[in-house]
């Protein structure tokens, strides 16, 4: 028995190892949750063009939140055109989230990567981004969406481009509202 016991704990600690180093679909790391967390990491910040509706936001690490007396972000832009720059700014994008395959209506907001890559993870092409409004969605089955950039607030003729749907989000906080104004 003195011999089977010191072989017990050695078996037990041989399989906890072996458990413990072998990947489990809750500690998975792969491209896509490697990406998103790093855009979750981040928040979108108005880099150029600040308050227009053709603004470029990129990357940014939170530094201060409002206050009752200064309603301003603290920003540090970690890439895109601003890298480096710290800026006071009420333009943040908070929260976004994927947009998967299904129906998108027309209207909606989403925020796109302005290069478009085809590889859907590519974390180096993360550093530009603008608002457009959903003008189709006959594509989505196809991966792809179509989205109007207007250029300014009676612009109803605005660039259209199809983007690829693993290069939008979906702007979660603050809500966003579509820029244009609508004439009834």
């Amino acid at each position: 028995m003195k011999k089977f016991v010191p072989v017990l704990i050695l078996g037990t600690v041989l399989l906890f190892t072996a458990c413990h180093n072998k990947k489990s679909p809750y500690n998975r790391t792969d491209d896509k949750q490697d990406y998103e967390h790093f855009i979750n990491s981040h928040v979108f910040a108005a880099c150029l063009n600040e308050a227009e509706p053709y603004a470029l936001y990129s990357l940014a690490k939170l530094n201060k939140r409002p206050s009752k007396n200064d309603p301003n972000y603290k920003v540090t832009f970690t890439n895109g055109p601003c890298k480096g720059r710290v800026k006071w700014t009420t333009h943040v994008i908070l929260k976004t989230e994927p947009v998967e395959a299904g129906e998108l209506p027309t209207g909606t907001l989403l925020l796109r990567n302005y290069w478009n890559p085809a590889d859907p993870y590519n974390q180096e092409k993360t550093d530009r981004w603008h608002i457009g409004v959903v003008t189709s969605n006959e594509r989505t089955k196809q991966g792809i969406v179509d989205l109007a950039f207007p250029r300014d607030s009676h612009d109803f003729n605005p660039a259209r481009e199809g983007i690829y749907l693993h290069n939008t989000r979906y702007i979660i906080s603050p809500e966003v509202k579509d820029v244009r104004t609508f004439i009834h």
